[in-house]
């Protein structure tokens, strides 16, 4: 329906699933040799070889284990995800639009490193004003193992993750809807407007969600504050708002927000319960 407002309803998250060793994928080492000399770089020899991997559709498939969004039949399915999968010729949103009946239109956001989910939630959002969309699932995947050394992933010892969220709009229970998105803000800009957040909020009915390596320096007078301490680059409030599902019925507003420390830029998502006075954007 037009103009509708869609809402976080269910999630489901996973956190470093046990790996598998796929002989066949060794073919891929040529293709990775080739792909990094481009870029004046060579492959890591530990990363050679046959080694256990999690793909980006073994974190779908660990995902739906249980039926987690239960009878859902989405118009819109994305999957998001800041770094590549092990085998890049598969197609995630595609394994993942046929679990739920291969009917929504479906498509995967990445080059943005972690504002990627941010992208797909304003994406999902703009949908449903416009009344195409009434459902919609979204995955954010993360696997960890590469070809090269990348100083974030192993700087920061990254683990395997993956979360799947359905946004419904209408629905029945308890749900947060989607107010507002920044996506890939200047540092300046961003601190700004979560002070401006931090400074309207009321206290004990917010909730400021932070990732590992964000939000040190925001002011959170005003806002309860979590922050997401496991191992992850672009999953991680994600993985916290899957794992909360309490926070909907007990914050009036919940801000997703995180720092991408290979840019600088900041993401934020402002969600707020159907019966908050500003709920509708």
């Amino acid at each position: 329906m037009a103009g509708s407002t869609l809402a976080v309803r269910h999630g489901a998250a996973v956190l470093a699933p046990p790996r598998t060793v796929r002989p066949e994928f060794s073919i891929m080492a040529e293709y990775d040799r080739d792909l990094l000399a481009s870029f004046g770089q060579s492959p890591d020899p530990a990363a050679a070889g046959d080694r256990p991997v999690v793909t980006h559709v073994d974190l779908v498939r660990r995902l739906l284990d249980g039926d987690p969004l239960g009878s859902v039949e989405p118009d819109l399915v994305m999957v998001a995800y800041a770094l590549p999968d092990v085998h890049p010729f598969t197609t995630s949103s595609t394994q993942l639009n046929r679990a739920f009946g291969d009917r929504a239109a479906s498509f995967a956001l990445a080059e943005q490193g972690l504002a990627a989910p941010f992208s797909a939630l304003r994406i999902a959002a703009a949908y449903s004003r416009l009344g195409h969309c009434d459902q919609a699932v979204l995955a954010v995947l993360e696997q960890t193992t590469l070809p090269n050394h990348d100083p974030l992933v192993h700087s920061a010892d990254l683990v395997d993750s993956g979360v799947l969220l359905l946004l419904q709009s209408g629905g029945e229970g308890p749900g947060l809807d989607v107010h507002d998105v920044w996506v890939q803000r200047g540092p300046d800009d961003c601190a700004r407007r979560l002070a401006a957040l931090t400074a309207s909020a009321r206290s004990g009915t917010s909730l400021l969600v932070e990732g590992p390596r964000s939000g040190h320096d925001i002011p959170a007078d005003g806002m309860e504050v979590h922050r997401h301490a496991e191992r992850t680059y672009c999953t991680s409030v994600w993985m916290a708002l899957a794992q909360n599902p309490q926070w909907a019925g007990q914050y009036a507003t919940v801000v997703l927000h995180d720092t991408d420390p290979r840019s600088g830029t900041c993401s934020a998502a402002i969600l707020r319960t159907a019966a908050h006075p500003e709920s509708s954007p």
